[in-house]
């Protein structure tokens, strides 16, 4: 069993790494084969939540390609898992992020995320 829990956290790494690259560059077609197409995101600045579109249009409108993370954390439960970290675009100002994955046919999806500021 561990070994199964090793390999999805090597895997969820690898999807989390993809993620990052796709904000780094505004690229929905980097991130599309990770999300859901019922994908939602809260932001947990505002605590608005947005629909896919919305999300796919700022994705494209704000490249980060400063965004760098660490502190990452990856939870596995069965066909669950949770996927955190800090992130950064300049010194001194940071955010957490939390997306949650669900396997599906084998294959992990992100079903949702949200990111809020650190104080």
């Amino acid at each position: 069993m561990e070994q199964f829990v090793d390999d999805d956290v090597a895997v969820l790494t690898g999807l989390n790494l993809t993620f990052i690259e796709a904000f780094c560059k505004g690229s929905w077609e980097i991130l599309e084969p990770i999300l859901s197409p019922n994908f939602v995101y809260l932001d947990g600045k505002t605590g608005e939540v947005w629909d896919l579109p919305k999300y796919i249009d700022d994705l494209r409108q704000n490249p980060q390609p400063t965004l760098v993370i660490d502190q990452v954390a990856i939870a596995v439960d069965g066909n669950a898992a949770v996927v955190s970290a800090r992130t950064s675009t300049r010194p001194g100002k940071f955010s957490r992020y939390v997306d949650s994955y669900e396997r599906r046919d084998g294959r992990w999806t992100c079903i949702h995320a949200c990111v809020w500021p650190l104080p």
